[in-house]
This record gives C-alpha cells, sequence and structure tokens, in this order.
C-alpha cells in the first residue's frame, strides 16, 4: 500500500490494523468509521482513516468496540 493512495480498501485497512477480514468489513459498516462504497466496493479516504485512528487512540482505555449494528 502505497502512502500516496487517496483511498483504502478493506484489505489495505486490515492488514494496517492486523486484524482478520470479518472484522474489518463490520468495522467498515460502523456508523462512526468514516467509509463509503463505491459501485459495491467498500473504501475510505486515508486522510479521514488517518483522524479516526487519531482519535481512537485518545479513548479512555484506548479501546474500541465493534458495534453489531449495520450503517450499509
Amino acid at each position: 500500500m502505497s502512502e500516496n493512495q487517496m483511498v483504502m480498501t478493506v484489505r489495505e485497512v486490515q492488514e494496517e490494523l492486523r486484524i482478520g477480514r470479518n472484522k474489518a468489513y463490520r468495522l467498515f459498516k460502523q456508523p462512526s468509521f468514516p467509509s463509503f462504497q463505491l459501485e459495491g466496493t467498500y473504501l475510505v479516504a486515508r486522510k479521514d482513516f488517518e483522524v479516526w485512528l487519531d482519535r481512537l487512540k485518545k479513548l479512555p482505555g484506548k479501546k474500541y468496540v465493534l458495534d453489531p449494528g449495520n450503517k450499509h
């Protein structure tokens, strides 16, 4: 993955966060995660991902729990 890319795929986020495929898809469906779909492909803008990750690092206890809900 190139840091020059404007968007990241589910697989790239999965690799960046070192999480499994199913967990990555659940993350992309979270209302608090800044993802979008383009012709059925889940994407996230790299800048939005980095802002989200910075906010996550500042959470009390630094713990994020995936909501079983679905935004898409």
